[in-house]
């Protein structure tokens, strides 16, 4: 009879074992599964940081090409300031050898 109650308890006692691992095992792959989603959301976060630093870059290499023209641009407007003021200058000396007021 002892034999019997111990059995019966054996029985029980890997029964509800079973019950555990097969909890633990659906655990384990909800884990699984959430794992792999987290996965797949960290690996879009770096393409599109990737896209990011790529539009960083370029944004860079715009503004840095803008600088350039726009000294160019300041260059040329100093150019052209100082051969207007020739060209007044000339105005001017035309005028008075003219004996005439300079027109401006």
């Amino acid at each position: 009879m002892e034999a019997a109650i111990i059995g019966v308890l054996g029985t029980g006692l890997l029964g509800m074992l079973g019950f555990f691992l097969q909890a633990i095992r659906s655990d384990i792959r909800a884990l699984s599964t959430r794992l792999d989603r987290h996965e797949e959301i960290l690996g879009d976060m770096r393409e599109r940081l990737a896209r990011m630093e790529a539009t960083q870059a370029e944004h860079s290499r715009m503004l840095a090409e803008h600088s350039r023209a726009l000294a160019e641009h300041s260059r040329l407007l100093v150019e052209h300031g100082y051969l207007l003021g020739q060209m007044v200058g000339r105005g001017e000396r035309i005028a008075a050898i003219e004996g005439t007021e300079p027109a401006g």
